[in-house]
């Protein structure tokens, strides 16, 4: 049999046809209350303190499988949520099927896209893009639970991450930046007699090694405040409200400050002067740090 550019095209053709008729099959009679069953059953795998559920899930040609309502949530009376996602995309890139895929995700007031490649024979996996778009901090009911206190403001994120499958998070590696606007910050302490920290705008650099994340150039600017820091977050295997603080930086006390700070204004009036800010020692864990000002 010789093989002209007629077959060629032929087989071709048929090949195409194939594919479409399999995708076709796949998106009327595609399985999706047992795939929905096959994959609440994976997420109590991994998460078996938890209940799971999702409300529907589909196939949306060609190849993408989207999933609408997944909640996490404890098992205890109280049933806190631990995340709520209105809907996830999942399409895989058909260059390299079965190894990288774009993830789209709504959930708390913003849409993020996180890309995911596999390494099965390596055990490995690799998010070379994280776009986390304003999340809203306010709707996160575990994090004011974890902190005691209330914590608002729209946060960006941008980064990498790179880790084993089955490992815990905090032993992969990564890098990226964050960004925080019209956020609000209740403090366990008054400082500089201020109940809490509003930041208009603030911006910090992360890093992920060695089970630490390591925070430089950060900043911020507020009605009351703005400051300069630095330092660490450790302890990552232990629960949110646990992880141990390390920070290191400075304040500079801003005009709505002074007029409305009693005893303190002359000092802070010095300060402001003299274009000086205050040095500060941030310790402890996130629901019970310590604030110190340096002398």
């Amino acid at each position: 049999m010789t093989f002209s550019s007629n077959t060629f095209w032929r087989w071709s053709l048929y090949t195409i046809y194939g594919l479409f008729l399999v995708t076709l099959l796949l998106y009327v009679r595609f399985p999706a209350q047992k795939f929905k069953s096959f994959c609440t059953h994976l997420i109590t795998q991994q998460f078996p303190d938890y209940e799971n559920s999702i409300e529907s899930l589909h196939y949306q040609f060609p190849l993408t499988l989207v999933a609408r309502n997944i909640q996490l949530q404890s098992k205890d009376k109280a049933g806190k949520k631990v995340f709520d996602i209105e809907q996830l995309t999942i399409k895989p890139d058909l260059k390299v099927p079965g190894k990288n895929f774009s993830l789209v995700i709504t959930a708390y007031g913003g849409k993020h896209q996180i890309s995911l490649s596999l390494d099965l024979s390596h055990k490995t996996f690799t998010l070379p893009k994280i776009e986390i778009n304003e999340l809203d901090l306010k709707k996160l009911p575990w994090l004011q639970t974890q902190t005691g206190r209330t914590v608002t403001g729209l946060l960006t994120v941008h980064g990498s991450y790179s880790g084993q499958t089955g490992q815990d998070i905090s032993l992969g590696t990564g890098e990226g930046s964050a960004d925080i606007k019209n956020g609000s910050f209740e403090l366990l302490y008054p400082i500089l007699s201020l109940n809490n920290i509003d930041i208009e705008k603030g911006a910090v650099l992360l890093k992920l090694a060695s089970q630490k994340i390591l925070l430089s150039k950060g900043t911020f600017n507020g009605k009351e405040l703005s400051g300069t820091f630095a330092g660490k977050i450790s302890s990552l295997n232990a629960t949110f409200a646990a992880m141990q603080l390390d920070l290191t930086g400075a304040l500079t006390p801003l005009p709505a400050l002074v007029k409305q700070s009693g005893k303190a204004q002359p000092l802070l009036l010095q300060l402001q002067q003299n274009n000086a800010a205050l040095p500060f020692h941030l310790k402890g864990t996130i629901a019970k740090p310590v604030f110190l000002f340096d002398s």
